[in-house]
Formats: C-alpha cells, structure tokens, sequence
C-alpha cells in the first residue's frame, strides 16, 4: 500500500495542507503531515518559484476507508498529469464504487476500459484488503460500465441470434472477467446458444455456440449447461 493518502502542492506549507483537508474534507486530527518540499520563492523575478509539496498519513483509526481511497485515487491521477474528482462513493453489493468526473475521461478509460481496468487493478493492490474490509474497489468514470454493460447485453443478444440461425459459432473479443460474466448472464437463459470462455490469462474470450453442438464440448456435457466459468462470475 502507498504510505501516504495524498500529496499537494501549493505556494506555501500551510496552502498545500489547507488544499489536503479541503479535497478529503478532513480536518488536522485526521492526518499527519510530511514536507516533502518546503517551496522557493523567487529571486527579484529571476528565478522561477517552486512550490511546497506535501504529503498526508493517517494519523487517526476513525478515518473511514473511503476517506483514504478518495485520496489515493486523486494522488495517483494527479501523477499520471491528470485533472479529476471523486463525484460518488459508496458500497453498492458489498464492493466500493467510485465514479471519477474528469474532461480527460477518454484517457482515463482507455480503449475497451483497459486504462480504466488497470487504474482499478492497481488500486485494488494499493489500498490494503484490511483497511477496505475484504471489499473491492470498482472505478468508473462517466457511467461508461454502465453505458459498456448495455452495449454488451445488445451485442450477445445480436451475436446469439445470428449463431441460432447459421449454427455457427462465434468467438468475441478478448474480455475481462467482468464483461465476459456480463455475456455469459446475458445469455444464460437463451436455449438456442450456451457460452464458454477461451484462452488463459485475465483477457479470455467467450465463445457463443448452437444449442445443437453441445456434444462436441465435452467439458461442459456434465455441467448446468447455463451457467459459464467460474472466473467469469468474478466482478
């Protein structure tokens, strides 16, 4: 885990601090503070200014998880040269969500989600599973897993009709485990089709097959013939 909850600089000590307390809505006896750089003003205007940074830990047991993930997502963004803001936190189903707003947002999703996928992965190893109680950390910005989600169901409905029809099969686009459970749900209850993963390593690809060719996969002969992977129900 990062040691410090959040870094800020400003022209002064006390500004950078003040601009901590403000963004995590804390107050000092939450956090404990670190000079990282003490600032330079400049010389007769020949020299350039140089700004304080500073660094915020925990100091209280209270702090809320939220509280510190807040930080830690601002801090790692802000490092990567981008603006943003936590809009919405909360525990939804048992996982923390954070819904980021930025007019970056087209970086920080990346093509597919994957920029947005890895942010989430790395938070998710850098806030301690004590501090968020086992909980996972689910990043989103602009609703796109919502707008992904939807535009998932319509595909697997699409692509499923077309393999009932030709009885063909058809092999998707490498997915993480999420949207490929979101493909495997979607058609969960079609008798036409069933589903099954591909591949190895977290990027799979499901695979929608005819009803009809169930015999020739005899992995899943012996299973309930609607339910995929079990990796695949990991959100």
């Amino acid at each position: 885990m990062l040691g410090y909850i959040f870094e800020a600089e400003a022209k002064t000590k006390s500004e950078a601090e003040e601009i901590t307390l403000s963004t995590l809505r804390l107050t000092d006896g939450d956090l404990k503070f670190e000079i990282v750089d003490p600032g330079k003003s400049g010389f007769l205007g020949f020299t350039a200014k140089k700004p304080a940074i500073v660094r915020a830990y925990v100091s209280s047991k209270d702090l809320p998880a939220e509280k510190i993930i807040h930080g830690i997502v601002i801090t790692i963004l802000k490092k990567m040269g981008i603006e943003a803001e936590v809009v919405g936190m909360g525990d939804v189903d048992g996982k923390i969500y954070i819904e980021l707003g930025s007019a970056e947002s087209g970086i920080l999703i990346g093509k597919r989600g994957a920029t947005l996928d890895s942010l989430q992965f790395i938070l998710n190893l850098m806030v301690d599973q004590k501090i968020r109680h086992g909980r996972k950390i689910i990043l989103d910005i602009e609703s796109y897993r919502d707008k992904r989600e939807m535009s998932l169901i319509r595909l697997s409905r699409s692509i499923a009709s077309g393999v009932a029809k030709t009885g063909r099969s058809r092999l998707l686009e490498p997915m993480n485990p999420y949207e490929r459970r979101i493909i495997h749900m979607a058609l969960q209850k079609d008798e036409k089709v069933f589903t099954r993963s591909e591949g190895n390593g977290t990027y799979k690809r499901v695979r929608v097959i005819s009803s009809k060719d169930r015999h020739k996969y005899k992995d899943v002969e012996n299973k309930n013939p609607d339910l995929p992977d079990d990796d695949d129900f990991e959100a």
